[in-house]
């Protein structure tokens, strides 16, 4: 399906009012911008037991400024603050550990009682550190490989790119393989009452997301998308899709886009709407199309959580996707 109007509009993230951005999309979004002196980037390099944050987390802690990112739940930030504050007035790397496993920490350390163990390389971050560069390549997608070792020096790779950087602390034998991967990419086939919400709810969750809209009556709600597309041919310029909703509330425009993602490698596609309206959907699809999408096909899609209205299908839709492992 070809709309009439051939182009498509990016979003620029300094528009957009509604919405926070959240996960790995909150750091990136702060490192777009030329770094400040004194930034500090925290890792968590390993985890053991039970923990507020996973391996691959990031935590960005600049002198001037707010912190990007959580450690804890607030119990552990004050004691990463001053340590980042120390690697970023000395400029050397340093290995944190973090161990509430014992029943001393409830009365002398943290008292959060999680039980657990977090490990964390904090690492001076300047304009010009590779690092730095190496994470900025994740708004173009692909994933980061990245081996760290506890002195501050490392290599990353993305693709056919790689960047390599020295030690800034004593020499150690310390060192860890870790893999982030790009924020995960949504892509919205229509527009509705639900899409402000799901758009609210895809930044604060980390997800980048596309949406595909010809009628103008519905522009004005896409502020918060990241690209805004009026062609559907237009996508194929765009990098891969981790899952695709159909939601345009237009009977043959969900039948066209059904069918697009029937020809897509998309591998979640949820569709908006009752049962009765899915299958005359999927009638019209001829059988080999139905073939290769209905092993994908999540239809009505949502969990169903309680209560009406496009806030409540918003947040059914989201739940959706973060129960498939597909959170971003």
């Amino acid at each position: 399906m070809a709309a009439a109007l051939q182009q498509f509009t990016t979003m620029p993230d300094s528009s957009v009012l509604i919405g926070d951005e959240g996960g790995l999309r909150a750091i990136l979004g702060a490192l777009r911008a030329p770094l400040a002196t004194g930034c500090t980037l925290a890792v968590v390099v390993a985890t053991a037991g039970s923990t507020y944050r996973k391996t691959g987390a990031l935590i960005l802690l600049p002198q001037q400024g707010a912190r990007i990112g959580w450690l804890s739940g607030g119990c552990l930030e004050a004691e990463l603050e001053q340590a980042a504050a120390d690697v970023a007035a000395e400029g050397r790397a340093r290995h944190l550990r973090f161990d509430t496993r014992g029943d001393d920490d409830l009365i002398f350390g943290s008292a959060s009682g999680c039980r657990g163990v977090a490990e964390l390389l904090l690492l001076p971050l300047a304009e010009a550190a590779p690092l730095l560069a190496a994470l900025r390549s994740l708004d173009q997608g692909g994933g980061l490989q990245l081996s760290m070792r506890a002195d501050g020096s490392g290599e990353a790779t993305n693709g056919a790119l790689q960047w390599r950087w020295a030690a800034t602390a004593p020499p150690s034998a310390t060192s860890w393989s870790l893999y982030l991967a790009a924020p995960r990419r949504l892509l919205l086939l229509g527009a509705g009452p639900e899409t402000r919400p799901l758009l609210q709810l895809t930044r604060l969750l980390g997800w980048r997301t596309d949406v595909v809209e010809t009628r103008a009556r519905w522009f004005a709600t896409l502020v918060a998308a990241d690209t805004h597309h009026t062609d559907l041919d237009a996508l194929t310029r765009q990098p891969r899709f981790d899952a695709a909703v159909v939601m345009s509330h237009h009977y043959s425009r969900d039948r066209d886009f059904l069918g697009y993602c029937a020809a897509s490698t998309i591998p979640w596609i949820g569709l908006l709407g009752p049962i009765a309206r899915r299958d005359a959907l999927l009638a019209e699809l001829d059988a080999s199309a139905r073939e290769r999408l209905l092993p994908r096909l999540q239809a009505p899609v949502g969990l169903r959580l309680g209560g009406d209205g496009p806030e409540a299908i918003a947040l059914a839709i989201i739940a959706a996707l973060q129960s498939q492992g597909l959170s971003a």
